[in-house]
């Protein structure tokens, strides 16, 4: 039997924008109007959560006021690292044991990021 080798094809890089701007965690979460824990959320998250297009936007806004020697504009293509996927499977005895952790792993993200577009929505 065939499985599909999980990896991420999205990665969140905002933690790595902050750092080149030099944005502090709290200054985002002022400018959001965000707690402390929603932007830290945020930073720490590998995958990209989800956000609809208003709070992406207000994001890169914040972004770029409080970016530290800006040479551009801070925009949503910064924020992500995108890997094609390669057509990578590996054979396994129980199939459907993967198929259960990435079901567990999948509902544990939508749950942060819906905590995660609240947080957003509300700012």
């Amino acid at each position: 039997m065939l499985i599909f080798v999980n990896q991420t094809l999205i990665k969140w890089k905002l933690k790595e924008v902050m750092a080149r701007y030099d944005i502090k965690a709290g200054d985002l979460a002022n400018e959001l109007n965000l707690s402390a824990n929603s932007v830290s959320n945020l930073r720490k998250a590998k995958t990209m959560p989800r956000l609809d297009g208003h709070s992406l936007n207000n994001l890169c806004n914040a972004l770029n006021r409080l970016a530290h020697d800006l040479d551009r504009q801070i925009t949503p293509f910064d924020l992500i690292d995108y890997t094609q996927d390669s057509d990578t499977s590996a054979s396994s005895e129980n199939p459907n044991s993967s198929k259960s952790s990435a079901l567990s792993q999948g509902r544990k993200s939508s749950a942060i990021d819906a905590e995660n577009q609240a947080c957003l929505t509300a700012a």
